[in-house]
């Protein structure tokens, strides 16, 4: 696999000594550099294996990102991510090449000669990563040592320490692709980094369960989906939003947590909380009352009589009866049926 590397710049500088032709596979100049042996993070390849097997000297950060993220979602120890990491970049800088040593190639340069895979999965992001994976989690319990050890179980090559002599690199790459990025970047810097209400991200960039994509953060999470901006979802509001379905229940969130207005009158006289709108409720928090969703026909009544400026905060969740639901509020219960439509019932 990573042999090639070695023996080509031995013959490159042999062919130059000798007056020969570059061989084909020595790194392109000029023009021909341009046409690099990368393949997209999952797409097809930009040029054959034909072509000279040029190793870019930076990582693509799109592979990058893909491989953590695979591999956060797998669980896998600090050290099998750290022996991911240092493979990639020794293998290929964290590209996903079409080329190699023999018919090695992707971003692990996983053989098909020895079983790893076609050519077409290998230089697949995802497949190769999972294939790499399942190698280093099984053999990560009978391999003492380092990370480094543990890439060399995995690759076999014959330079066994070349692994650890790379870690630097590999750690520095990894905590770039762990870091937030896109449109949860730019939603958690403006939100003040490391210094606003989430703290730092504890989990990278990954799926929601509904095709949009989210980070978890000390303190909350940043979500968002392709027909929607992202907001930042935190506090008592994100537990009570994770423990009843998430984005699965409720759709994903259409603004950021806000103010909520002081009650003017009745028991919840002087009440302030907070609250946030999703796409199919609206969450409600205050002291007094702690987190509670107000949803359908209920929600429509609270919106139209006042809010909680009138009504007060919300006490408990919807609850069934006569056919219908009821939900009780700070200065009352809203009671709703399908036949009689919403009610108020003012708190004596």
């Amino acid at each position: 696999m990573s042999k090639f590397r070695v023996l080509a710049g031995a013959g490159l500088a042999l062919s130059l000594l000798l007056g020969l032709a570059a061989p084909s596979w020595a790194a392109p100049t000029g023009a021909a550099a341009a046409s690099l042996t990368a393949v997209p993070a999952g797409g097809a390849p930009v040029a054959t294996a034909e072509e000279s097997c040029y190793i870019p000297p930076n990582r693509d950060i799109a592979v990058a990102r893909k491989v953590y993220e695979i591999a956060q979602r797998r669980n896998v120890s600090a050290r099998v991510m750290l022996a991911t990491f240092e493979t990639a970049w020794v293998e290929s800088h964290v590209n996903n090449l079409n080329c190699g040593d023999a018919d090695s190639v992707g971003v692990f340069q996983q053989s098909p000669y020895w079983g790893w895979g076609t050519v077409a999965q290998l230089t697949n992001v995802e497949y190769a990563t999972n294939k790499f994976l399942d190698s280093a989690i099984a053999l990560e319990g009978k391999t003492p040592g380092s990370a480094g050890a543990l890439a060399q179980a995995v690759q076999k090559s014959g330079h066994p320490t070349r692994y650890d002599e790379q870690q630097a690199d590999a750690i520095r790459v990894r905590d770039e692709a762990f870091q937030p990025y896109g449109l949860i970047g730019d939603k958690w810097h403006a939100m003040g980094g490391a210094n606003s209400p989430l703290g730092l991200p504890t989990r990278a960039e990954d799926n929601s369960k509904l095709g949009g994509r989210f980070t978890e953060f000390q303190r909350g999470m940043i979500i968002w989906h392709p027909n929607a901006p992202a907001f930042a979802v935190y506090g008592d509001i994100l537990k009570v939003y994770r423990a009843t379905g998430s984005e699965t229940q409720w759709g994903f969130p259409i603004q950021d947590e806000a103010a909520a207005q002081k009650v003017t009158e009745g028991a919840g006289l002087n009440t302030v909380g907070r609250y946030q709108k999703f796409e199919k409720a609206l969450f409600l928090w205050s002291p007094a009352t702690g987190t509670q969703i107000v949803r359908g026909e209920i929600r429509k009544y609270f919106e139209a009589n006042g809010f909680e400026v009138k009504l007060g905060y919300p006490k408990s969740d919807e609850i069934a009866e006569n056919g219908g639901f009821k939900q009780e509020f700070q200065n009352g219960t809203i009671h709703w049926t399908p036949t009689a439509g919403a009610s108020w019932e003012a708190k004596s």
